[in-house]
């Protein structure tokens, strides 16, 4: 056993040396005359070493005390170095917590890594959801104090009221919850699985029939209440067999009049693959029109009238198809499917159609070799469409979106026979059913 006179009277020599004390506790002497506490240990019979500091610094008795804790965890099972490791991790864990463990400060942190690669649309939904049904109740909790129960409770309150909402924010929940795992926050996703979630009711888009478009076309040229950009807008969906959001959040940069043509960028579309629209004649005719009405400073073809640095808002065209009366029989986004049924009844190319509609292949090796764009193809299958738009236009027989008192379009109406000072507005309208429309050229329907 050691004593502090024999530790002070402990002269260095040419090689070191140690004084040892019990239980592995001994003192090693340097050459250079430092004194140095050292435990010698085995775990699961691998031996080991730990440094409990140097004399006088840390006494002898302060050393039987470091080493009496030692042997405690090596009689755990655990090393003395473990264990020290452990106690720092667990400290920069309980820092890393303090400064970015709050749900909040996660969910910046997150959105602020994933936005980049996401649309500007679908980050502001995504926040508006998030900033309405979770941060009022999770803003200042630990990450780690959130519990599965009560996100499933919270889930199924959203639920109620909106189903879909409620499926976006588990999604996103569980990117947040991720996002904390890779930082080193938890180690466990506490967000409930999609078996707790409602069924989802698969139902497609309404899409117009042929013989409502036209009714639905000579409704839209008929009234003089509708916005003229807005008008082209919902016809420039049409024309194009595009998504509304495509056409709306579309660029004046993308499109080429000239070459009568329209490339949309990568990061606009859906499955993150340029797409190419050939423009019709009466696309072109379109475009050139709104060009003249939106400024050239302009940087989006349908410019948000509150804040022009934005395309239009989302709504603006489901919003309008609902004015002239036709909610639930059609959506801009089933446009898409009148044409699609109308090439497919004809027996088209299918190829031709998906191109169009900017459909990747269902077959992985087919869309990576299949380089056939289609072009001309394509050129003529929506020149083809917009006369046939035109078609529907002139042989429409009127219905009752066109017979009521908001808009009277029926020929057998006696407007046109009434003195103009006596029509009222909406009969001088329909008296004019061409009213601020867009004049387009004259086509001959094959």
């Amino acid at each position: 056993m050691l004593t502090t006179v024999k530790i002070k009277t402990a002269k260095p020599q040419e090689r070191s040396y140690k004084l040892a004390d019990s239980g592995g506790l001994y003192l090693l002497v340097q050459p250079n005359g430092s004194k140095l506490w050292r435990y010698k240990f085995r775990v699961n019979g691998v031996e080991g070493k730990r440094a409990l500091g140097a004399f006088p610094e840390v006494s002898l008795a302060d050393a039987r005390g470091l080493h009496a804790e030692a042997r405690l965890l090596v009689a755990q099972g655990t090393t003395p170095l473990q264990a020290q490791q452990d106690k720092e991790i667990a400290q920069a864990q309980e820092q890393l917590e303090r400064v970015k463990g709050t749900f909040s400060a996660i969910v910046s942190d997150w959105n602020t890594a994933t936005s980049a690669s996401l649309r500007a649309s679908t980050v502001k939904q995504r926040n508006r959801e998030i900033d309405n049904d979770l941060l009022p109740k999770l803003k200042n909790r630990a990450i780690g104090s959130i519990t599965r129960l009560e996100l499933t409770a919270q889930l199924k309150v959203v639920e109620q009221r909106a189903p879909e909402v409620a499926r976006n924010l588990r999604n996103h929940l569980w990117g947040i919850f991720e996002y904390a795992i890779d930082s080193g926050l938890i180690e466990n996703n506490p967000v409930p699985p999609v078996r707790v979630m409602k069924k989802r009711t698969q139902t497609n888009h309404p899409a117009l029939s042929e013989k409502q478009i036209g009714v639905f076309l000579r409704t839209l040229d008929g009234t003089g209440r509708i916005n003229e950009e807005t008008r082209i807008a919902m016809l420039l969906v049409l024309l194009t067999a595009c998504r509304k959001a495509e056409v709306i959040e579309g660029q004046w940069d993308e499109v080429n009049l000239e070459g009568a043509q329209w490339e949309i960028p990568a990061e606009r579309m859906k499955a993150k693959r340029a797409h190419w629209i050939p423009l019709s004649t009466q696309a072109v005719a379109l475009l050139t029109r709104l060009r003249e009405l939106v400024p050239a400073n302009r940087e989006h073809l349908f410019p948000n009238r509150v804040d022009p640095r934005r395309p239009m808002a989302n709504r603006s065209l489901n919003a309008l198809m609902e004015r002239l009366g036709f909610s639930g029989e059609g959506t801009p986004h089933g446009m898409r499917a009148s044409f699609s049924t109308h090439f497919n009844s004809l027996g088209g190319n299918i190829d031709v159609i998906e191109h169009c509609l900017a459909h990747v292949p269902a077959n992985a090796v087919r869309a990576a070799y299949n380089r056939h764009a289609y072009q001309d193809e394509r050129r003529a299958m929506l020149q083809q469409w917009a006369d046939r738009l035109d078609q529907l236009r002139r042989e429409c027989v009127p219905t009752e979106h066109e017979c009521g008192s908001a808009a009277p379009l029926n020929p057998t109406n006696t407007t046109e026979s009434k003195p103009r000072h006596t029509r009222t507005r909406s009969e001088r309208a329909v008296a004019r059913p061409n009213a601020k429309a867009v004049p387009l050229p004259a086509t001959v329907v094959a």
